[in-house]
């Protein structure tokens, strides 16, 4: 008759269990007995969870094997952290590489790939990337377009240079490179860093590896391994592997052919920091310099002037005879100073070379003067990727005369620094004219004291041609022409 005691027959429910409670979902089961009374299908996938509760429809909630709080079954930056698109492109950041490519030279690795293997030519295809070099290999576009050289395969554990003709963002997705196991041989090993997240190089790197590595050179930074990290590579504003960054890493293995290891795994929830948003310093006009493939590297201990230690603001420039190949500003103990070398392209001719030294000279924000240092002790030559401790010392230089010591560069574009010295106090004026005698712009109008000064002229707005640089100090008068080429 009435076996679920709701007031009708059996023969007349209209679902198994009290008619009155209906049934919402239509499945022929009684909402009070129905474990999903909102969804017919109750549990399609079998995941303990009703289809209209579940997170991710037609898989298991539960599975989540790389801890994203994303269910597997709709990842879509597999063994990666769905959750943080620092881009919103729609691409989480764990599988979204993007690079801010500067004109010239960069070093740069992924931390996501496609999944299937491309060769060098199939990777760089439609972007501005017109050469790569990896450790020992290259290639390059030939004038039919075409790629030759020796290196295939793009990889996970490797680091590239690569050269672009203007600057352009780089963007690669793919799938979550993961743990890479790098190989460690004596020398310089040229590795990828592969996380998207920044770390230090202390939690990044592993004790077996460090111990292994005496030095770590990035991009026009560097640090030096003594029992603790230091240069700029280790500095907080600069520093750190970061991700989309290529490294090179100068081990000294003593009883070992080779060390294996891992980078260690960022914390979770940390977010990753774009490769262009580095907080490189801006380096004062006159002593700019071109990014070679080649590069070493001196670590000022201690700088001096006048027996006192250079201040904050100051930067040490370093030069190959009268071509500036590095600058940096003075950081304290253990300041990098990059020295590029000439790496066979026209923007480095002048560049260091194996064998040669690099000269220093202190630039004092304060006054603007360049003055010469000394390198205290002997220290070894410049050579690529090579790291040097180096001790500086100055003192100010008493000029006997005035004089107007030249431009550098001459011709330029479109700034040169113009040098002159003054033996003592007195009024000084630095003008710039044009070829019909014209006044361009007052440089210098003021009293000077006894030094040596350096001045830079910025022409951007000025149009090509012959000028004249005319220094009065006193009752002395000196000219020199110059030539903007734009």
């Amino acid at each position: 008759d009435d076996s679920d005691n709701d007031g009708s027959c059996d023969s007349d429910d209209l679902c198994t269990g009290n008619d009155t409670s209906g049934d919402t979902d239509s499945d022929g089961v009684c909402d009070d007995t129905d474990s999903c009374p909102l969804d017919a299908n109750d549990d399609s996938d079998g995941d303990g969870s009703c289809d209209s509760d579940d997170i991710c429809d037609g898989h298991d909630d539960s599975l989540d094997a790389d801890g994203d709080s994303v269910a597997d079954g709709c990842d879509v930056c597999h063994n990666g952290n769905d959750t943080v698109d620092t881009d919103s492109d729609g691409m989480p950041d764990d599988c979204d590489v993007d690079i801010a490519l500067n004109v010239g030279n960069n070093l740069v690795s992924f931390y996501a790939l496609p999944d299937a293997g491309l060769d060098v030519g199939e990777f760089f295809s439609g972007t501005t990337v017109y050469q790569v070099i990896g450790e020992g290999v290259s290639s390059v576009i030939n004038n039919d377009g075409d790629w030759v050289g020796s290196l295939g395969d793009i990889t996970a554990d490797a680091g590239y240079w690569v050269r672009t003709e203007e600057a352009s963002d780089l963007e690669v997705q793919g799938g979550v490179v993961g743990s890479v196991t790098y190989t460690l041989a004596e020398g310089s090993n040229l590795l990828s860093y592969p996380h998207a997240t920044t770390q230090s190089l202390s939690d990044a790197i592993p004790a077996e590896a460090a111990d292994a590595t005496f030095a770590v050179v990035g991009q026009g930074l560097a640090a030096l391994n003594i029992g603790s990290w230091v240069g700029s590579l280790a500095d907080n504003a600069t520093g750190g592997l970061r991700g989309g960054s290529g490294y090179w890493f100068t081990t000294t293995l003593e009883g070992f052919d080779t060390v294996d290891f891992e980078y260690n795994a960022p914390q979770a929830g940390e977010v990753r920091s774009e490769i262009s948003n580095l907080s490189m310093p801006t380096t004062p006009e006159g002593f700019e310099y071109t990014q070679s493939t080649l590069q070493g590297f001196y670590f000022v201990e201690e700088a001096t002037f006048d027996g006192v230690e250079i201040s904050d603001g100051d930067w040490i420039v370093a030069y190959n005879e009268n071509v500036v190949v590095g600058s940096w500003p003075w950081r304290g103990a253990y300041t990098t100073v990059p020295a590029m070398g000439y790496d066979g392209s026209e923007e480095t001719i002048g560049y260091m070379e194996n064998g040669q030294l690099p000269t220093f000279k202190l630039f004092k924000a304060e006054d603007g003067s360049l003055n010469d240092m000394t390198i205290v002790d002997n220290v070894d030559t410049w050579s690529n990727n090579g790291v040097t401790v180096v001790t500086l010392s100055g003192s100010t230089p008493v000029p006997t005369e005035i004089t107007l010591n030249g431009s550098y560069p001459n011709p330029f574009n479109p700034s040169t620094n113009i040098s002159f010295n003054i033996p003592a106090e007195m009024h000084v004026s630095l003008v710039i004219y044009d070829i019909n005698g014209r006044m361009v712009t007052e440089l210098v109008n003021g009293m000077r004291s006894a030094d040596t000064y350096n001045v830079v002229w910025n022409a951007n707005q000025n149009a090509s041609g012959v000028y004249f640089v005319k220094l009065a100090a006193g009752n002395t008068v000196h000219t020199q022409k110059i030539m903007l080429i734009k």
